[in-house]
């Protein structure tokens, strides 16, 4: 737990300080906010391929700490040459390389995490709480310093970090994960049988999709109103610090009144928050909000993962966390970057908080109104 903890930190300390700040670093390049919506549909479209390739390749191989070496090294590598080209052509090749790895570590990390602490009798939660500490750290000083000397340096600190990382990769658990083995047809063809999963993915992309897009655009949010951008940093960091206890709170409410309760209940709290923003346009507001988006992710993150995990079978683990994140975050947000730019740049940002509102209220209601048939769903091994 000691080990899984540390890397955590450090996994989403690294996260912390360049991806909050992506869509600033390619708006200073002087891209529109529609072609910024666009890269990032990019970045989300690269990671609906390369997640579940991940996914399988992981499970087939049988040592995920392999594959997220290669992902620590490769990706703060490729990322560096974000700061020497402007030309959308060259962002676009280096995105694909950088997304491919970058994006994978995410969901084969939660994989990893959910089956040692079913083994080891501790909650995923109880280790995630880790990176939602380091988060709120590193977002909240990353904020100042680069509004203070820019946002052109992000993937060198990128680079640090998962410098330090890739050292702590070595110290999780050398046990490989106990499944038979199954070829990608095998694979593709359990995971297209698995009704109630497809059903959670579907209901779970309109929630996702729409923090995505917070996520993106939330900066954007910040210019176009004019807020201080030095707070921004302080905005994520909000977020972040009340996920660390919430985290803990996820786990146990869990247990006693079900995850798609309490999924219901995230979105039903990301809606009101977006519905707020639309509705007020004030810094200091925006900040308590981000309270709500802490409580939300905390209870959305936790949750989300043992729901796949309990949908899975011992040889489709990694698979299906990584099509459940492919499909969610990256589809999602393929979608929901696109339109979130033209959006803002036709309507207004506040605008793109009124749908996001509407979408996280319909997740909430088919949360619940699907919890009965979910419940009853046992999986083959």
């Amino acid at each position: 737990m000691k080990s899984l903890a540390s890397y955590y930190f450090l996994l989403y300390l690294a996260v912390s300080v360049v991806m909050p700040y992506t869509s600033l670093f390619f708006s200073e390049k002087g891209f529109s906010n529609t072609v910024v919506g666009l890269i990032l549909s990019l970045w989300a479209l690269i990671s609906v391929v390369s997640q579940p390739i991940m996914g399988m390749l992981n499970d087939r191989l049988s040592n995920p700490r392999q594959i997220l070496l290669v992902s620590a090294i490769a990706a703060p590598l490729i990322g560096i040459g974000f700061l020497y080209f402007d030309s959308l052509g060259a962002i676009i090749v280096i995105s694909v390389f950088f997304v491919w790895f970058q994006s994978s570590m995410g969901p084969l990390s939660d994989s990893i995490a959910v089956d040692i602490g079913n083994r080891e009798g501790f909650s995923f939660g109880s280790v995630r709480l880790w990176g939602a500490l380091s988060y709120a750290i590193g977002a909240f000083v990353t904020g100042f310093l680069y509004e203070r000397y820019g946002y052109e340096h992000i993937f060198w600190y990128y680079l640090g970090v998962n410098a330090v990382l890739t050292l702590f990769i070595f110290l999780l658990p050398k046990a490989k994960p106990v499944f038979k083995k199954a070829t990608i047809i095998e694979q593709i063809s359990e995971v297209s049988r698995n009704k109630p999963f497809l059903i959670f993915v579907g209901i779970s992309m309109l929630a996702f999709m729409s923090v995505s897009i917070n996520f993106s655009f939330l900066p954007i949010y910040f210019k176009e109103l004019g807020f201080d951008k030095s707070l921004l940093g302080s905005a994520f960091a909000v977020a972040a610090i009340i996920e660390v206890p919430m985290f803990w709170v996820s786990a146990r409410l869990s247990r006693r009144i079900g995850h798609y309760q309490v999924l219901c209940i995230a979105a039903a709290i990301y809606a009101l928050k977006y519905l707020m923003l639309f509705a007020f346009a004030d810094v200091y507001l925006t900040l308590v909000l981000q309270l709500l988006d802490g409580i939300a992710f905390a209870f959305v993150a936790g949750t989300a993962v043992e729901v796949v995990e309990s949908y899975s079978s011992e040889r489709t683990r990694a698979t299906l966390q990584t099509v459940f994140a492919a499909i969610t975050w990256g589809l999602g947000g393929i979608v929901g970057n696109a339109a979130g730019g033209v959006m803002v740049d036709h309507l207004g940002v506040q605008s793109l908080y009124l749908i996001l509102g509407i979408f996280c209220a319909t997740a909430s209601i088919l949360y619940a109104v699907t919890r009965k048939f979910a419940q009853g769903y046992k999986v083959e091994t």
